[in-house]
């Protein structure tokens, strides 16, 4: 099987969801991201968990990661609008997220 890594990542599109502060990181402020729904996965150019995915050239596949649970993602996003901060998800909701996504794959937002 020829296996390589591409210039792409995947990225989702989240509706109804709210944002908890939980401390600071690297001197930003810190939020988990709770509840909500996927409504897309999308193939990006920058995926926010910084992994590009794989391609299987004979089956035509993509594989990699959607979302990593506890990892701390810079935002340009806080709860009330405009702010420098960090988001991560936990194990439970992305769990959450998966089994009740109903959305579609796209390319790109």
């Amino acid at each position: 099987m020829n296996r390589f890594e591409t210039k792409t990542g995947f990225s989702i599109e989240l509706i109804n969801w709210r944002l908890e502060y939980r401390g600071t990181h690297e001197d930003l402020p810190l939020y988990e991201s709770l509840g909500g729904e996927v409504t897309a996965i999308a193939i990006v150019d920058k995926p926010a968990v910084g992994l590009n995915s794989i391609a299987e050239e004979e089956t035509k596949m993509l594989y990699g990661i959607v979302m990593q649970p506890d990892l701390r993602i810079f935002r340009n996003m806080g709860p009330n609008g405009p702010e420098n901060c960090y988001w991560y998800f936990s194990a439970e909701t992305i769990e959450m997220l998966q089994q009740n996504f109903k959305g579609e794959i796209k390319n790109g937002h």
